[in-house]
């Protein structure tokens, strides 16, 4: 299988890079990093579509130079109308495990923003979808994980939501927090309590026993207010699920998974409803 990095050559498509490289390093996956043009609408963009493909082409052919000591990575030019459907189909030929893209040009405090192509996958993608925030080339493709972060709903979250964070979790022994968030000005000790307990029972039937496990139930009115609360590490990443309002296995974000994107400091991985990044 394979980790699919969406790549132009910028800012974002090396934040994209380093965390798509990152993850195929812990999940021994190969790593391909594709670049979607539009083809030339008539005879006479012939000239301006050739160029753009051999600007294209170039800068994919410095990627390997830019994740030393990272996987080996392979290039792709796709040609397609559309930048999403050309990633989706490249991800099904490819077998991939996840796209990983990048932040929009106009984020702040290193959050991801959501642009076009971000916009559509996020609301259709039948594969998990990766989002680096403008810091992510700061950190190496050899840098361990640090935390695996489950955002769990009310409900519990649902098992493909704890599959994936076992798959990331499991190679490097690393930590998992299960964090649920209470947008409400108060919680009291009862609703605390079974906020609580349904992490707790989360964890035990849920995840394998020798992971390392913790529990957080944060509190606040508002979910940014929620997350400026909580300790965040540059080193780990968070998992979000889909809304239930989903199709089967199609991405698709509900209000407060959609403002945890928009807030979240550090990379997050959007796992389509009833669907996961796929054991190899």
């Amino acid at each position: 299988m394979s980790i699919v990095v969406a790549y132009r050559d910028s800012t974002s498509g090396r934040d994209a890079l380093m965390l798509g490289a990152r993850l195929a390093s812990i999940t021994a996956d190969e790593l391909h990093v594709v670049s979607v043009i539009a083809p030339a609408e008539d005879a006479k963009g012939a000239a301006g579509f050739e160029a753009r493909r051999q600007k294209t082409q170039d800068a994919l052919d410095d990627v390997g130079a830019l994740v030393p000591g990272g996987p080996s990575v392979r290039v792709h030019l796709v040609v397609d109308p559309s930048v999403p459907a050309g990633l989706l189909t490249a991800a099904h030929d490819l077998d991939a495990r996840v796209i990983v893209i990048g932040t929009a040009r106009n984020s702040l405090l290193s959050r991801f923003s959501l642009g076009s192509v971000s916009n559509v996958l996020l609301h259709s993608a039948d594969v998990a979808l990766a989002l680096a925030p403008d810091n992510a080339r700061e950190i190496g493709p050899a840098a361990p994980l640090v935390r695996v972060t489950v955002a769990v709903g009310d409900l519990g979250g649902n098992r493909s939501m704890f599959d994936t964070a076992t798959l990331l979790a499991q190679p490097q022994d690393t930590p998992v927090r299960l964090l649920t968030f209470k947008t409400v000005p108060t919680l009291g000790e009862d609703a605390l309590q079974r906020a609580r307990h349904t992490l707790d029972t989360a964890a035990i039937e849920r995840l394998p026993e020798h992971l390392r496990v913790t529990t957080q139930v944060e509190v606040a009115g508002q979910v940014d207010r929620a997350v400026d609360q909580v300790d965040w590490d540059p080193g780990e990443i968070a998992l979000i699920g889909s809304s239930r309002l989903a199709q089967t296995r199609r991405t698709f974000l509900g209000s407060t998974a959609g403002k945890l994107v928009r807030t979240l400091p550090i990379p997050m991985i959007i796992v389509p409803r009833d669907g996961q990044i796929r054991q190899g």
